[in-house]
């Protein structure tokens, strides 16, 4: 059975999106969490700090965050922050994401 927690993220919410990540990941008992930005058109340097924290705590519980739906505005913004990104999967749609998750769940080949 596959365990993935998709959980939708904007600026909104960037500060409840750590609590709320970790409480999904215990109860699901998943080794990967969706967080799916597509609806968001900004990431400050805020947000995209929350994102990395969030992915750090995730993998201390054993998971993988995988970001989806990155937007081309947003993508440059990134860049610009110089975010350093190295254990984050990121992944253009939310179903790109999502076969990511199943196979990783599944411990096949994650390319």
């Amino acid at each position: 059975m596959t365990r993935e927690v998709p959980m939708p993220v904007d600026a909104q919410r960037a500060d409840q999106v750590l609590a709320t990540l970790l409480e999904g990941l215990g109860r699901a008992q998943a080794s990967v969490a969706i967080l799916d930005v597509t609806g968001v058109s900004l990431i400050d340097a805020h947000v995209a700090s929350v994102l990395v924290n969030a992915a750090k705590a995730v993998g201390l519980l054993g998971a993988q965050v995988v970001l989806t739906g990155l937007r081309p505005e947003v993508a440059r913004t990134l860049v610009k922050l110089d975010v350093p990104w190295g254990n984050i999967v990121m992944r253009g749609t939310l179903q790109s994401g999502i076969a990511y998750a199943t196979r990783a769940e599944r411990g096949t080949s994650m390319s």
